[in-house]
């Protein structure tokens, strides 16, 4: 199951940086299938997603001058072309370090308690770590709000699943209530 999760984010991942040759700076584009979108959250830090995935890509370059170690190590990203990739909660770490240092990124967290309970529901290593080193008023508290819910597109997709499953239970509902009604009918036609 990984290598098929990992051949859809590199499927993402390539179509979104050939987009991104192609994009103009601070754009935001739709790949060839138009399933792709890729948007730039600053210089040399990508957004892609598509109907399932939210990936996170940084320039080698770009992480190397804003990212902790923690966030770089394999543990979190996969290394591809020149670029580091993040998915789900992984892109927790990176997003929340790059917000600390450049607005544009701060813009697409829409958050910030999402993405700081995130953080401490699946890494809590680096959030006691970052704790140690950082200042009271810098340190990472713990939020009571859901995980994985700190972009708008992770809002967007939830909110599709949502009414999804509504639909599947919609549609259930409507033909166990045909199936009772007839077996009912059925029942006192047998009893007449």
């Amino acid at each position: 199951m990984a290598k098929s999760i990992w051949g859809n984010i590199n499927t993402c991942f390539e179509i979104g940086i050939e987009i991104c040759r192609l994009m103009e700076a601070g754009g935001k584009s739709k790949g060839a299938d138009d399933h792709h979108e890729v948007e730039k959250m600053m210089d040399g830090v990508f957004l892609m997603s598509n109907d399932k995935e939210v990936l996170i890509a940084v320039k080698a370059e770009t992480a190397k001058q804003h990212l902790s170690d923690t966030a770089i190590t394999s543990l979190y990203c996969e290394e591809k072309n020149g670029h580091f990739v993040y998915q789900g909660a992984a892109a927790t770490i990176p997003l929340f370090e790059l917000s600390r240092v450049d607005a544009s990124v701060r813009n697409f967290i829409v958050s910030e308690e999402s993405l700081r309970a995130t953080l401490c529901g699946n890494y809590p290593e680096y959030v006691k770590s970052h704790n140690l080193t950082a200042p009271p008023d810098a340190q990472i508290k713990n939020a009571d709000a859901p995980l994985y819910l700190f972009l708008q597109k992770q809002l967007d997709q939830a909110a599709d699943e949502t009414r999804a499953q509504v639909a599947d239970l919609q549609h259930a509902q409507s033909h166990t209530n045909e199936f009772d009604r007839g077996t009912f009918d059925d029942v006192l036609d047998l009893e007449r």
